[in-house]
C-alpha cells in the first residue's frame, strides 16, 4: 500500500509559499504522494494552485486530490488546468473527486447545489475526452486516473464505469469501508472492467506537544464546523499517537486499499518528519 501525506492547503491561514517546501520535504522523507483538500469559501490555498506549486517543487511524488469538488468548476477550464499540471508533472496526477456537502461553496461559484450530481456526470466525460485525445484545450494527451468519493450507489456507478476507483471518507470506519470496497470490486467485475479498481483512504493527524494537538483539534472543529456533530467525530478521530498511526496503516493494508493519505491538521513542516519517523 502506498503512503502519502496531505499538503496543508486546507488549513486556514496557510501561506501558499509553504507548499513547495512541504512537498520537497515529503519527497525527501519517502512519501509516495502529496494530496490536496478542496474548498472554496474558506481561507485556504486553492487546490489547483497547490497542485501546480507541488508539481514544480518535486519530481517523484504523485499528486493526488482528496478530494476535488469538480462540479464547482467550468469543466473545460478545469480540464485545461489539470491537463497542464499532469503534463508538467509527467502524468503524476491522480484525481479523487466528489460533489461535496457545502452549499455555500456552490452559491459562491454560481452553481446550482441541487444539480451537482448531474453536473459531475456531464463534466467528467467532457474532461476525459480532452485529456485522452488531445484537443485545442489540452494539446497533448495526458493520463489522469479519476477516483470518485462518496457512499451512494451513484458513487459505485461512477467509480466502476467512467472512473478508475473509489475514495473512502475521512473518518476511519474499517467495517464500512471494507464492505463498500467489496461492493466497488464486485460492480467493477460486473461492468466488465479489467484489472482492479484503485482504492484510496484518508485520515487526519497531528503530532507533537499539547499546543500542536490543541491546534490540530481546533482545525478539525473549525473546518467541519458547518456540521457540528460531524465536526466532533473528526476531532475524536484525529490521529495523535504513533501507535494509532501504525495501526491505521495496517488496518487499511489488510482491507486491500492501494493508497492511504495522512492529512495534516497543523501547518508546520515538522509534521512531515514526525509522521515519517512514525510509519517508515
Amino acid at each position: 500500500m502506498k503512503i502519502g501525506i496531505g499538503l496543508p492547503n486546507p488549513i486556514a491561514g496557510t501561506p501558499a509559499s509553504l507548499i513547495g517546501g512541504w512537498t520537497r520535504r515529503a519527497q525527501h522523507r519517502g512519501f509516495e504522494s502529496v494530496a490536496t483538500v478542496d474548498r472554496l469559501v474558506y481561507p485556504s490555498v486553492d487546490t489547483v494552485v497547490a497542485l501546480a506549486l507541488a508539481a514544480e517543487a518535486a519530481t517523484d511524488v504523485t499528486l493526488v486530490t482528496d478530494i476535488l469538488l469538480a462540479p464547482l468548476y467550468q469543466p473545460m477550464v478545469l480540464a485545461k488546468q489539470l491537463g497542464n499540471i499532469a503534463q508538467a508533472a509527467g502524468d503524476r496526477l491522480v484525481l479523487g473527486i466528489a460533489v461535496g456537502a457545502r452549499d455555500d461553496d456552490y452559491a459562491a461559484a454560481g452553481v446550482d447545489f441541487s444539480h451537482r450530481g448531474r453536473l459531475l456526470d456531464e463534466h467528467i466525460p467532457m474532461m476525459r475526452r480532452a485529456w485522452d485525445a488531445g484537443s485545442a484545450v489540452c494539446p497533448q494527451p495526458v493520463h489522469i486516473p479519476v477516483l470518485f468519493g462518496g457512499s451512494a450507489q451513484a458513487t459505485i456507478r461512477r467509480a466502476t464505469t467512467v472512473g478508475d476507483g473509489w475514495v473512502a471518507g475521512g473518518l476511519r470506519d474499517y467495517p464500512g469501508h471494507g464492505g463498500f470496497a467489496d461492493r466497488v470490486r464486485a460492480a467493477w467485475t460486473d461492468a466488465g472492467r479489467s484489472g482492479e479498481p484503485q482504492l484510496h483512504a484518508s485520515v487526519s493527524f497531528a503530532f507533537g506537544d499539547d499546543d500542536d494537538l490543541r491546534s490540530g483539534r481546533q482545525h478539525m472543529a473549525d473546518y467541519y464546523g458547518f456540521t457540528p456533530d460531524y465536526a466532533k467525530l473528526t476531532v475524536a478521530d484525529l490521529i495523535t499517537t504513533p501507535e494509532d498511526a501504525r495501526d491505521t496503516v495496517q488496518a487499511y493494508r489488510d482491507l486491500g486499499f492501494d493508497r492511504l493519505l495522512f492529512h495534516p491538521s497543523v501547518a508546520n513542516e515538522h509534521q512531515v518528519d514526525r509522521l515519517a519517523d512514525t510509519i517508515f
